[in-house]
């Protein structure tokens, strides 16, 4: 039986479905009808997703409305659909008209009686459920097998929830979050998230006021990282926040939660999903003989073959992929099955197919992100019928293809996965090259790709030493240690057992295992080391806070650099070095010398020299008298600002005038750093990214742009990070008198 048709005077009759189409289709701009590029919601894959019917449901009603023209049909680039240009709808001004004369019914929805969106059938009683839970005792998980229609199901209750006037904020799991990436996810556009675990609950716990904090997928989570996202979930619901979460079971330790399992779905309200094109007794057939299985349903093309009865629904998905795509297209989505996570699909390999793969409903994508993987039912599904030697190949296939984007940080830890999963020897001279780009692109992955690394070859000593690295640059000192006692070769336990000095503040242990460092080191790194280490002491203190320089110390640091005969690379240690003895002068109150070694520069160079211009900054900021009028302008300030070289160093300078400022205009100096750059939005060497990041916390907490004590507890753990335990430790003092 066909839908039943609306009828409006002097328009054709409408059904059902044409008539949410046009809704749906007049929410769009006009500007798109013209746009090179359009998003993905208005091509087909996007119109049945938002309709949630499958793709081969919509081409009758698409059909009446293009033939009567109140919708219109052209060829476009669709953002994030691949590199194919494909078909996309618009509405036209006589559908605009129609909308017009006939406004929509409204129902009024709030977050304790959500109504099912029309993407949804059958689900009225979870629904119900869940926002009886949630009201009930502030926090829900939906449990369910891949592909039986969780994510839709939260889908709804956000759309529900959000129009009763409350926040929701959305966090989708993959195999390498950790508790700052779910916390970033749910707050995207908020200012630099915390890293430290009790910030992260706070900075949550403070926004939380009228949200709904969703957890999408959380089976995803890695075991090197659940403990701390657990924590962070629990602390939360112990915090007064509602919270729900959907994944597969059981559930990961930790969480004693309430749980609504989701079945599939009763065989005629699955025939819905199949759409009007097919007669009401053959839409109950196929949804009775998938045993009413959403994604099933959806993959489901007329003419498919289907199981017998009671046969898995496993052999009808490895059925439908195998039958249904060419040789390409299986390679392609043999590539996506070992995404560890959704990527953009102008880079992802097997991008050519993107768009016959998105037809046939095999991908999942990751809302404003544009990024997409398989559907995680099919992906699990396929990855079953993959041999050691069909695996094999297409890691390789990956690595060869990510070797094409080594110049990006971001694919870098992808690349790595790839290698380490080949057992490639490489892996070690990669990490050499760029550790400290992979760690600040992103360190959550690496300690997951790491961790797994480490378990499959559990002698390695090379592939413990980089976990251990990771771990302490995460600060995760028990992660550290473990493996640090399966570390044997004497150099790379010094190399850890250094950095974790560094961590914890051990100033003199720290400085042994340097010293066995410089004497078993070569020329070239003895000199990276020392003046490495020879910046870390001259940054181990606070703006406000006059903490005495070990000078002797430093000098006979610096003495042991040994200028090399290359005059390129002698010339940059030189410069280098002036630029220590010149804080070195700044801190003794030494204005002759400071002077002297600007002007020193300054005879190699020219007036315009961004190093010649901070150093004279630097310099009138620190020997200027406010009796006399202020000794720097912020035209000043400006122009060493339009001198820099990057985006990391004019930041630099702002934040060094903001902490000038704050020592004698505290409101000048809020109104500056409001514009000074957030630490996440720029790149820069780890060491110094951890040092300005360090700055900026702990001038945030005192100009009242974050909490104070977040704001310190922060500080504290960047300047550990940054190798400056001093600073670290007064941060520390100033938090205890805060709490």
């Amino acid at each position: 039986m066909k839908e039943a048709l609306c009828v409006f005077s002097g328009y054709r009759m409408f059904s059902r479905s044409q008539e949410r189409l046009l809704r749906y289709l007049g929410g769009f701009p006009e500007g798109l009808e013209q746009a090179w590029d359009v998003p993905r919601d208005l091509s087909l894959p996007g119109l049945a997703d938002a309709m949630g019917v499958v793709r081969s449901g919509l081409n009758q009603p698409l059909t009446g409305l293009l033939d009567d023209a109140y919708i219109t049909v052209r060829v476009a680039h669709v953002i994030g659909g691949g590199s194919r240009r494909r078909q996309v709808y618009h509405i036209t001004k006589k559908g605009r008209a129609w909308l017009e004369e006939h406004p929509a019914d409204t129902l009024e929805t709030t977050p304790s009686t959500p109504s099912s969106s029309p993407s949804l059938v059958g689900r009225e009683a979870t629904l119900n459920a869940l926002t009886s839970m949630l009201k009930n005792d502030g926090r829900a998980v939906l449990g369910g097998l891949s592909g039986v229609g969780k994510t839709a199901v939260l889908k709804a209750i956000q759309a529900a929830t959000a129009a009763g006037g409350t926040t929701v904020r959305w966090a989708e799991i993959d195999e390498f979050c950790d508790a700052q990436t779910v916390f970033t996810r749910w707050f995207a556009e908020e200012g630099p998230a915390p890293t430290d675990s009790q910030s992260l609950l706070e900075a949550a716990v403070l926004a939380q006021e009228n949200s709904l904090f969703i957890v999408d997928d959380l089976h995803r989570l890695d075991p090197r990282h659940a403990d701390e996202v657990v924590a962070l979930l629990n602390g939360m619901h112990g915090r007064g926040c509602s919270l729900l979460l959907a994944s597969r079971l059981p559930l990961i330790d930790g969480l004693d939660w309430p749980v609504h399992r989701l079945s599939t779905l009763e065989p005629d309200e699955a025939s819905a999903l199949l759409g009007e094109h097919l007669s009401a007794e053959r839409r109950l057939a196929v949804a009775k003989a998938l045993g009413g299985h959403p994604m099933a349903i959806n993959l489901y093309r007329e003419g498919d073959p289907l199981p017998e009865a009671g046969a898995d629904i496993q052999a009808f998905v490895e059925a439908t992929m195998l039958n249904t795509l060419d040789e390409a297209e299986r390679l392609a989505l043999d590539q996506m099955v070992l995404f560890p996570r959704p990527l953009p699909a102008e880079v992802a390999p097997g991008s050519d197919a993107v768009e016959a793969l998105d037809d046939r409903a095999l991908l999942r994508w990751s809302g404003a992100t544009a990024s997409f993987e398989v559907q995680h039912l099919v992906r699990n599904v396929r990855r079953t019928m993959l041999s050691e030697t069909d695996l094999i190949e297409l890691h390789q296939r990956a690595l060869d293809h990510w070797n094409q984007h080594n110049d990006r940080p971001e694919y870098g830890v992808i690349r790595l996965y790839h290698a380490l999963a080949l057992g490639s020897e490489d892996v070690h001279a990669m990490m050499d090259a760029s550790f400290e780009a992979l760690v600040e692109a992103d360190a959550a992955a690496l300690a997951v790709v790491f961790e797994r690394a480490t378990q499959e070859r559990p002698k390695d000593d090379h592939l413990h030493y980089w976990a251990g690295r990771v771990a302490t640059q995460r600060q995760e000192l028990d992660h550290a240690r473990r493996h640090l006692a399966n570390v044997d070769e004497p150099a790379l336990q010094d190399d850890l057992r250094h950095a974790l000095a560094v961590m914890e503040g051990d100033a003199a242990e720290a400085q042994r295992l340097l010293e066995g460092q410089l004497d078993r080191a070569s020329s070239l790194e003895r000199n990276r080391l020392v003046l490495r280490a020879a910046v870390q002491r001259v940054d181990d203190r606070l703006f406000n806070e006059r903490t005495p320089l070990e000078v002797a110390a430093l000098r006979s640091l610096l003495e042991r650099v040994e200028l090399p005969d290359n005059m390129e690379v002698r010339s940059s240690i030189m410069v280098s070095m002036t630029m220590i003895q010149h804080s070195l002068a700044l801190a003794e109150s030494d204005t002759v010398r400071a002077r002297a070694l600007v002007e020193q520069l300054l005879a190699v160079s020219h007036e315009a020299d961004p190093l010649v211009l901070l150093m004279d900054l630097k310099t009138r900021l620190h020997f200027g008298h406010e009796a006399e009028g202020p000794s720097v302008s912020e035209a000043d300030v400006a122009r060493v600002l339009e001198a820099q070289t990057s985006p990391f160093h004019r930041a630099a300078v702002g934040l060094t005038y903001a902490e000038h400022l704050f020592s004698h205009d505290p409101e000048r100096a809020a109104a500056w750093f409001a514009n000074v750059v957030q630490p996440q939005h720029l790149k820069g060497p780890a060491s110094s990214m951890a040092r300005y990041t360090a700055r900026w916390w702990y001038l945030a907490g005192h100009v009242g742009a974050r909490p104070v004590a977040m704001a310190l507890r922060e500080a504290a753990r960047w300047f550990r990070q940054a190798g400056c335990p001093q600073a670290s430790r007064a941060v520390t003092q100033r938090l205890h008198r805060v709490l």
